[in-house]
């Protein structure tokens, strides 16, 4: 069957509704994935699915694809992804497919497909299932698979309240921009004893008010003024899946979630003292510098929440942490990410440490950080252009060795934001000391580390733009790292700047 290649991603299926995806496309899916998973002797799965318009139809074909090969169906219905593959669990599915396009924009969508507990498939099988596809290598089983219906709102509800009991009564503001968690979390927080505002909650697979992405800050300064305006402890926000979350706190101040990886980092340590703690590429350092000050092990790896899962089958930290929002704590609960557990673990430590959410950011160390930027790009374009940009930043640093940090020279306190760099052996800039990570650790892309500055440039695994994050110390060091990443992103061509899929464009200008 002829199908776009591009929609296989990193680790899940995102495409344009009627374009890439439709009924028949996402039947033939559901064949191949069926046979897929009989090859693994996998012979039941749950299907779960988001707000978006097409979600409950596109559960229905993948579904039928699956019958048709055999595989037994549970499906959940409308939930978040986080409590689909807990209840992976509760009803012993190793197989799953939730059908989600996450943050993108309205006009996609897209699955994640499990093969394994808390487990979905990624690169090699995302792969493999494409070409399944195209040879239509799909075989259909002498009995048709058989489908049933189950609410388990109830029992995972309980579940996640037995294991974070909240001893404080907060006042919270939940703004996910019309999706799916609107739906969800209001009534778990009130069960859990806390004073509930709700802001656009109700469904609108249109998002009137744009993409639910907790990384847009967009979403978070509304999300912020609703904070300020009801007096409230602590807001959240929550991408259309509901794994990821955004927060301010009472000030409705925005808390950029690599700092609440560092937050979290102190709570887990806590319980687990001398853990490894695992967190992405696009990390502040402040998380690095809070995994060493609290006694922990800092393991830093390529971004990408299936990835970062995968990985720690062998690293085994007890949590991983990304600055998109995804949160696993895997030593507590189970190795996948789930917007809700993370929202009451955020709660109940603040409650067992008696602390505002400002009060706890404030014991954490200080970057002026941008939030993360993301660029349109072509899927077609986005590898080979971070390949050009990886070899001109490696050009700018040339004592960075192997991703060893270069001591030779140190870092001016302050920066003119007019430096300029004419000869490396009068850099006035924070290229006088570098550790470049663009191998396994990277991926998709390259990190640069510098004494007090930071910033990363990559490509999406699972949507058509780059990434970009940069922090510093000073207002003079992070105007020189802005100016600089911005001239060197418009000297391309591939990348539009124009584009409605880029979020926080803002921030380079």
């Amino acid at each position: 069957m002829k199908i776009n290649p591009f929609i296989f991603r990193g680790y899940d299926i995102r495409g344009l509704v009627d374009q890439d995806l439709n009924s028949e496309i996402v039947e033939h899916l559901g064949k191949a994935f069926g046979t897929f998973l009989n090859r693994l002797s996998i012979k039941k799965v749950v299907v779960g699915y988001d707000s978006r318009a097409t979600s409950p139809k596109f559960s229905q074909a993948i579904g039928k694809g699956l019958n048709w090969a055999g595989i037994d169906i549970i499906n959940i219905g409308l939930n978040l992804v986080g409590t689909f593959y807990w209840s992976q669990y509760y009803l012993n599915c190793k197989g799953g497919v939730f059908v989600t396009a996450s943050h993108n924009p309205v006009e996609y969508n897209g699955f994640k497909l499990a093969n394994d507990f808390s487990e979905t498939l990624v690169s090699d099988n995302i792969q493999k299932l494409c070409q399944m596809v195209e040879n239509e290598d799909y075989e259909q089983a002498e009995t048709k698979g058989r489908s049933e219906e189950r609410d388990i709102k109830k029992v995972y509800f309980e579940d996640l309240l037995k294991r974070l009991p909240i001893r404080k009564k907060f006042k919270v503001v939940i703004d996910p921009s019309y999706s799916t968690a609107g739906a969800i979390v209001p009534d778990l927080l009130r069960r859990a004893g806390c004073e509930v505002i709700e802001k656009n909650c109700q469904l609108d697979s249109s998002f009137p008010l744009g993409v639910p992405d907790p990384t847009s800050i967009i979403v978070a300064q509304r999300l912020g003024n609703e904070v300020w305006q009801e007096k409230a402890d602590i807001g959240f926000s929550y991408d259309a899946d509901g794994d990821r979350i955004g927060i301010v706190d009472e000030r409705g101040n925005i808390v950029w979630n690599d700092v609440l990886v560092a937050l979290f980092t102190i709570d887990v340590l806590n319980e687990h003292p001398g853990a490894t703690i695992m967190y992405n590429t696009l990390c502040s350092k402040a998380v690095e510098e809070t995994i060493v000050k609290y006694g922990g092990r800092p393991f830093m790896w390529r971004t990408g929440h299936s990835f970062l899962k995968k990985k720690n089958q062998e690293v085994k930290a007890a949590f991983i942490g990304e600055l998109s929002g995804h949160f696993f704590f895997s030593a507590d609960f189970y190795n996948h990410d789930d917007g809700l557990y993370s929202t009451l673990r955020l709660l109940s430590y603040l409650a067992k440490t008696n602390q505002s959410l400002s009060a706890a950011i404030d014991s954490l160390p200080k970057y002026i950080s941008s939030p993360e930027i993301k660029i349109y790009c072509a899927d077609d374009k986005k590898v080979e252009l971070i390949n050009k940009i990886s070899k001109v930043i490696k050009k700018e640093y040339p004592g960075a060795k192997n991703g060893e940090e270069d001591k030779s020279s140190s870092l001016p306190t302050e920066l003119s934001q007019k430096a300029k760099v004419k000869k490396k052996a009068e850099l006035s800039s924070p290229f006088a000391v570098a550790r470049v990570i663009d191998d396994e650790r990277a991926g998709d892309g390259v990190r640069v580390d510098l004494q007090t500055c930071m910033f990363v440039i990559r490509y999406s695994q699972n949507a058509p733009y780059l990434t970009i994050k940069f922090e510093a110390k000073t207002e003079n060091q992070y105007i020189f790292l802005k100016n600089y990443i911005s001239k060197l992103l418009h000297s391309y061509k591939e990348i539009d700047w124009d584009s409605k899929i880029n979020v926080n464009t803002e921030s380079l200008s």
